[in-house]
């Protein structure tokens, strides 16, 4: 028996509703806040998403100067930027938490606000928000405005529902990853060992080529690890290697906190592109005082400008803060370069 997609407000007694959630965080580092504030143009933050599904794309707008009935205020909304035609044929219901950060440093909310949830409208009618975000009032001068600079958090917890009608078959969901994630534990048909520090990982050559370049050139050529049938990886530890092959089998990973600066150099090294941005968005969520350095050489060194670009700017923001740290000792030492570029961009902002 056939299916076929309907409208998402059938009412047939064949409709089926298939619901999938996700989660999208972003923050979005606002410099140079007074001079937004004398041109009185609204900003638009770059389109996020979720990295489980980046069809659905969203987009924070901010007006300085608020609403013409909320001059002494911030207004922001959040609105959806982009959906696939796939997408369109969904109805999407999120539940959204604003949060002005008095530091970036230490993370402090100093104020939430929640959008209930709420089916979406067309796309060029795609807004929520408050047009009296947050008073412009002394404690916004002195406590949220750090260094003439404004830093929001959007956390944003969507689903999408879509209806089809059928003839009393439903299709069982896809397993495919969880398929290929026992792969990892069950060693049939395994024809490659990952020897990392004396651990062994028996693993499948035509998986390994399928998800990453690196091993497509190996194991297609007359290479020794093609010909003993054994990758022996020496820079990379065993914990890094076991995350990077969840993902390589199921397009999965959840890039701990600890291991997002390894993973990106190992996902750098065996050209996983996507792991690599979930290694990038790792990094920037967890910018500190503390490790802003080591993101910067880390950037600087696998190319990766935009990691390098956010970076600086966290450094530049808390300027007086990372001066007093070892890293940026560190750094004056043995990447004067670097030093210079963020000098560079501080002078800028003088």
């Amino acid at each position: 028996m056939s299916s076929s997609f309907c409208d998402s407000d059938c009412q047939t007694n064949g409709c089926k509703r298939k619901v999938h959630s996700y989660e999208a965080r972003y923050v979005w580092t606002i410099t140079d806040f007074n001079v937004h504030e004398t041109k009185g143009v609204r900003l638009d933050s770059p389109p996020f998403s979720s990295v489980k599904n980046n069809q659905i794309k969203w987009c924070l707008e901010l007006r300085p100067n608020g609403n013409t009935d909320a001059k002494d205020s911030v207004s922001l909304y959040i609105y959806l930027s982009k959906l696939s035609s796939l997408e369109k044929n969904k109805k999407i219901f999120a539940q959204t938490t604003l949060l002005v950060l008095d530091s970036v440093n230490d993370k402090k909310i100093e104020k939430s606000l929640e959008i209930k949830e709420y089916p979406h409208p067309d796309i060029d009618n795609s807004g929520w928000g408050y047009s009296e975000f947050i008073k412009k009032d002394e404690n916004f001068r002195n406590k949220l405005l750090s260094n003439n600079t404004l830093t929001i958090c959007c956390e944003v917890k969507f689903s999408d529902m879509r209806c089809f009608c059928d003839s009393g078959i439903e299709l069982p969901e896809c397993d495919l990853s969880e398929n290929f994630a026992a792969l990892i534990k069950d060693h049939t048909f395994t024809d490659v060992v990952l020897s990392v520090n004396g651990k062994e990982y028996p693993v499948h050559k035509a998986v390994l080529a399928a998800r990453s370049p690196v091993f497509y050139a190996m194991f297609k050529h007359s290479t020794k690890e093609n010909e003993l049938n054994r990758v022996d990886i020496e820079d990379v530890d065993e914990a890094v290697v076991e995350e990077m092959l969840i993902y390589i089998y199921t397009g999965k990973c959840e890039v701990p906190d600890a291991l997002a600066e390894e993973l990106f150099v190992a996902a750098d090294k065996y050209d996983l592109g996507r792991l690599k941005i979930m290694c990038v968005q790792k990094l920037i969520e967890g910018l500190s005082v503390e490790n802003a350095t080591n993101v910067v050489i880390l950037a600087d060194m696998h190319h990766h400008e935009d990691l390098k670009r956010e970076a600086i700017k966290f450094m530049v923001t808390n300027f007086a803060k990372v001066l007093n740290t070892v890293g940026w000792k560190n750094m004056l030492l043995s990447n004067p370069q670097l030093v210079t570029e963020v000098c560079q961009v501080v002078s800028l902002q003088l």
